[in-house]
């Protein structure tokens, strides 16, 4: 068993779950971390994206839809410098109003 520790947000963004180009991506039924179920995102929506420790832009969900996911690098850069760790940054989207 390996165990690290890695670094992570919490992010509410009730914005992002309303956008209409966000709901597509959340639904498109390719793999995502999230608990959402149904047609609309409500307060049990929250989705995990992970996003490269260099703050390059790269990660696991980077093909959302762009305007967001800058935001959500955006908010990583100016809460964690660059970095080579192997751990990505876990940034938890939550949808409460």
């Amino acid at each position: 068993m390996k165990i690290t520790s890695s670094q992570a947000l919490v992010v509410n963004a009730p914005q992002f779950f309303d956008d209409p180009e966000f709901q597509t991506w959340l639904m498109d039924g390719t793999r995502k971390f999230t608990w959402h179920q149904g047609i609309k995102p409500d307060e049990w929506s929250d989705t995990i994206v992970l996003v490269d420790p260099s703050l390059n832009g790269e990660g696991t969900d980077s093909e959302m839809p762009e305007h967001i996911w800058d935001q959500i690098v955006e908010i990583c850069k100016k809460h964690f410098a660059p970095t080579r760790e192997s751990s990505h940054i876990m940034v938890r989207l939550t949808n409460i109003k």
